[in-house]
Order: C-alpha cells, then sequence, then structure tokens
C-alpha cells in the first residue's frame, strides 16, 4: 500500500467522484484529501461547540486556553459562539463532500479563525492581555488559524486551476 503524506503535493489530488444523485444534476459528492481535512476540522469544531452549549461553565472554567483571563463567565455568549462553531462545523461536513461549495465554505472557517486570531494579537498589543498569555493561546487560537489559512490557499489554487481547465 503506498501512503503518501500530507504534503503540498498530495494535497493536489486528484477528485474521486460519485454518482450524481436524482435530485442535483449538476452536483455531485467528491471523496478526496480534502473531505479527510474538513471532516476532521468539522468533528474539532462541532464537538467544541456542543461543549459550549451543553455544557458552558465547564467549558469556560476547563478550557486550556484560560478563557478567565479575557473576563467573566457570560453563559449567554458562550452558547451564541458555541453556535457559530457549529455551524461552521456543519459547513465543512458540506465542504468534505461537496467541492463546488469547498472554497467558501473553508474560506469561511478560516476567516473567523484569523478574526479570532486577530482579537487575541490586539488584545496582547493593546496590554489588555498579558503577553505570556501569547503561548497559552498559541495552540488553540495562533496554530490553526495559520494551519487553516495555508490550506486554504491550496484550496483557492486549486480551484483557480480547475477554472483553467488544469488538472491540479
Amino acid at each position: 500500500m503506498n501512503r503518501r503524506s500530507l504534503s503540498a503535493e498530495s494535497l493536489r489530488s486528484s477528485e474521486t467522484p460519485t454518482r450524481r444523485s436524482k435530485h442535483s444534476s449538476s452536483i455531485s459528492k467528491v471523496y478526496d484529501r480534502w473531505t479527510i481535512i474538513c471532516l476532521i476540522i468539522a468533528s474539532i469544531n462541532i464537538l467544541n461547540s456542543l461543549w459550549m452549549l451543553i455544557a458552558p461553565e465547564h467549558w469556560y472554567l476547563n478550557l486550556p486556553a484560560g478563557v478567565p483571563e479575557f473576563g467573566p463567565l457570560n453563559v449567554h455568549f458562550i452558547r451564541d459562539i458555541g453556535c457559530i462553531f457549529f455551524l461552521l462545523g456543519i459547513g465543512l461536513i458540506f465542504a468534505a463532500f461537496y467541492s463546488s461549495y469547498r472554497l467558501p465554505l473553508f474560506t469561511m472557517n478560516t476567516a473567523f479563525y484569523l478574526l479570532h486570531m486577530l482579537v487575541h494579537v490586539h488584545e496582547v498589543v493593546s496590554g489588555r492581555i498579558r503577553l505570556s498569555m501569547f503561548w497559552v493561546d498559541l495552540p488553540g487560537v495562533y496554530i490553526p488559524a495559520t494551519v487553516f489559512f495555508i490550506l486554504n490557499v491550496f484550496i483557492i489554487k486549486q480551484f483557480q486551476n480547475k477554472r483553467r481547465g488544469t488538472n491540479y
């Protein structure tokens, strides 16, 4: 069995379309490496959202990101953000299987994570949060936003190449 790494070359994989459904003549399901990537990110978003929606106090106190550093508990606000994570996760499930929706839905997810990261940068730069919080936020805020941005660049390139008619 030949296993390819998740490198830039492997992200350019060819798609394996399935049969079109009776209800959709122009949209077909696709199973490729992006399917796996989208499903992994969707799972993380949905699990986080369920935690936020079901047990916001527990999420607030136990998320390893030091959430109490950023302000007092606001259950309503945590649930609001949980809804956003849920919608992003559902969107990525669609993006996983329908390549025609992949670029806009993955870009929405990336935009949310990048904007969230910029809020954290602003809070550190403005002095509202101490500089050491950067290290606390690194694995849950800065790294995901950066990785999603890089992946988004690959999706954009793949989309552009498809529009030009070249096989990515």
